[in-house]
């Protein structure tokens, strides 16, 4: 009989074979990141309500009456600028939960751009500006000018 040593040294044909079912039989208590992105259609249909509700003048923040509930944060949005009309131009890669490009064209000042947003979570999605969830993701925020103190005395 064979040691358990030799049974699962590198040259074992057979403890190659053992060792790649304990890993394709395992279902530990790992679970990924993929549970909380969230299905393409739905994210796709969260995004364009989002940014239908601000073209109708809503503002950042719940969409009220969505099912799932749908919470935005864009602080790139300015309180003048109006959203005249968008484009989803498709899914792009990203690092976490579902990435879209998204064309957007913008009243007062006009403007025309293109920026991302990220769509995370299940129940509630998320749906963050590029620039909002970098800033999460590293701790960070933007001060509020009431917060900001003056360094210059």
């Amino acid at each position: 009989m064979a040691s358990p040593a030799r049974i699962f040294s590198i040259g074992s044909k057979f403890g190659s074979w053992i060792l790649l079912l304990l890993i394709a039989t395992s279902n530990g208590c790992y679970r990924a990141t993929p549970n909380f992105v969230p299905a393409k259609e739905l994210a796709n249909t969260a995004l364009s309500r989002a940014l239908e509700a601000w073209r109708q003048g809503g503002t950042a923040g719940e969409i009220v009456g969505s099912k799932p509930m749908i919470f935005v944060t864009d602080s790139n949005r300015k309180e003048s600028q109006k959203l005249i009309n968008f484009r989803i131009l498709g899914e792009t890669p990203g690092l976490s939960g579902r990435t879209y490009a998204v064309e957007l064209e913008l009243a007062h000042p006009s403007e025309r751009l293109k920026a991302e947003y990220i769509v995370v979570g299940i129940d509630p999605l998320w749906i963050f500006r590029r620039e909002d969830y970098e800033l999460l993701m590293h701790w960070d925020h933007h001060m509020s000018e009431k917060y900001k103190t003056d360094n210059t005395k």
